[in-house]
């Protein structure tokens, strides 16, 4: 069964499914995105994880992380191998203190998430890339969510958002981006982990 690395991509809220979040995972050697729906709890956990923020109680992925570290497991990888009636399936291939292979059945969404709280490589099934894929964030957007009729506002919107962004300091950013997850603001706390990672790179 030939595969497809994919990393996370960026999280936006769905203008069409109610409170519900698209997660994408781009391909790691190429240009085009898989969209995959998630909710509130799940955007906020992998929110948390992009931006490595400690909540202050260890939450179920912590505690997984946590059981496997005390079983001296290996989690070795996220395979994403199935996609069915709009479901993604993912398993867990975690490795024993034997060297044994372990498969675990997980929600996609859980295991991105342990994925990068792990560091470790996520793939996906090349017949299922190749059937849900898209080629761009652009697309995704116009394919996925209603197109928006006061488009020119919002832009403007945007891009008052990030010249303000750009304008805080890092300790400031860190704090609004907090705030943002905890108001479960994805949108801007996106918007504030690009800003975040455009100044980590320059």
């Amino acid at each position: 069964m030939e595969h497809i690395e994919l990393k996370v991509s960026d999280i936006q809220s769905s203008q069409t499914q109610g409170e519900a979040f698209v997660l994408l995972l781009k391909e790691k050697s190429g240009e085009r995105f898989v969209p995959i729906v998630i909710g509130i709890g799940e955007a906020r956990a992998v929110v948390f994880e992009l931006n490595k923020i400690q909540p202050h109680r260890p939450g179920p992925h912590d505690l997984f992380q946590q059981l496997i570290r005390i079983a001296d497991f290996q989690f070795k990888k996220v395979v994403i191998w199935k996609f069915e009636a709009g479901v993604f399936f993912a398993n867990l291939y975690i490795e024993n203190r034997e060297g044994e292979e372990v498969i675990v059945d997980a929600r996609t969404s859980d295991a991105v998430t342990l994925s990068l709280k792990f560091e470790t490589p996520i793939f996906m099934d090349k017949a299922v890339f190749e059937k849900t894929a898209i080629i761009s964030k652009t697309k995704h957007a116009h394919n996925i969510d209603e197109k928006q009729e006061n488009g020119d506002e919002v832009e403007a919107y945007d891009h008052f958002v990030e010249r303000k962004l750009e304008e805080m300091s890092n300790s400031e950013l860190q704090n609004l981006l907090e705030g943002a997850v905890d108001s479960e603001d994805f949108e801007l706390a996106s918007k504030i982990h690009e800003e975040i990672k455009k100044r980590e790179t320059s």
